[in-house]
């Protein structure tokens, strides 16, 4: 909506102070165009705002205008009410500054809003705790020292464990990443950004002095790119089966199985999919027996034969 869209430039210009119409058009994903339509419509309206032109141009508010907005439409509500689980804010330390951050916002809000709020955490709920138990419990005084260091750039010194070995790591933290309820430190060591696993790391300290944080950095930017090239430097083993039709549901419905082709020939089901290791795809194979038989790799069928073998034997 344009009224939600004016509001937003005041606030982002008593933020920032100053933008240009570029740079707005992209945080708001409208036309530069329209980003000048809607900057008439404020200055119509009464609101001081002016674009100007040249290197330290762009658009701002004059004086110290401020507005004491605040407006929070429905859907933005519903966004804060969305539960994610306990386990992000209890490691971070702020469970309960959420909750008290979300009373104060709802604070001149009627009971039946309060209500209809309240009710819609019965409706979705987001699990950030994993099926299993972890081996290793993570050490929040740890989790609390990094959140330090990174928001005061503070360098740190780490006992971390690796898989052979646990070495001592100096390093600049730049943020913290949780996926799946396990927490990741991103850093940088030796002018390399590098990624740690919290539960690895058995020792850490602040120390004195502070280093500059690298100006075009982005965490999730950063994440994300990182965890796709992860991926594609893992090698794949594309196994193609011959299956037996009435498993084809079992299989779709199985977490990290993905199938690449599915394809009938002589009134049989083939199925491709790539697999890490080879014995992964053995195993897989071996799970369902006679109905799945492995065609490719080659190497495969000799080792579920063996594997086979071991069974029988054993038994």
């Amino acid at each position: 909506m344009r009224a939600d869209r004016l509001i937003s430039i005041i606030m982002l210009l008593q933020i920032y102070k100053s933008l240009t119409a570029s740079e707005l058009s992209k945080k708001l994903e409208v036309s530069v165009r329209t980003i000048y339509r809607d900057i008439d419509a404020l200055s119509g309206i009464g609101v001081p705002i002016v674009s100007e032109k040249g290197t330290n141009g762009g658009i701002k508010l004059l004086g110290d205008y401020k507005t004491s907005l605040t407006g929070i439409n429905k859907n933005e509500l519903i966004s804060l009410f969305i539960p994610t689980g306990d386990k992000i804010f209890e490691d971070l330390g702020v469970a309960d500054l959420k909750d008290s951050t979300i009373l104060k916002i709802l604070g001149n809000s009627s009971y039946d809003e309060l209500k209809e709020f309240e009710n819609f955490q019965n409706y979705i709920y987001i699990d950030m705790y994993t099926w299993n138990k972890p081996n290793i419990i993570m050490n929040k005084d740890i989790l609390s020292l990094l959140q330090n260091a990174i928001w005061n750039a503070k360098s740190l010194k780490l006992l971390y464990r690796k898989t052979i070995e646990t070495k001592e790591v100096i390093l600049s933290p730049l943020g913290l990443v949780c996926k799946r309820g396990f927490w990741y430190l991103v850093g940088v060591n030796n002018e390399i950004i590098k990624t740690y696993k919290v539960t690895s790391i058995e020792e850490a300290s602040i120390i004195s002095g502070t280093f500059t944080r690298p100006p075009y950095f982005n965490l999730k930017s950063y994440w994300i790119n990182s965890t796709s090239n992860f991926k594609n430097s893992i090698p794949k083993y594309t196994f193609t089966f011959k299956v037996n039709e009435h498993i084809l549901n079992q299989i779709k419905e199985r977490s990290f199985i993905t199938i690449n082709e599915t394809l009938y020939r002589d009134n049989e089901l083939y199925l491709k999919i790539d697999f890490e290791a080879i014995r992964q795809g053995v195993e897989f194979a071996f799970g369902y027996g006679k109905d799945i038989k492995i065609i490719e790799p080659i190497e495969a069928i000799a080792e579920l034969k063996q594997k086979a073998l071991e069974v029988i034997d054993l038994y």
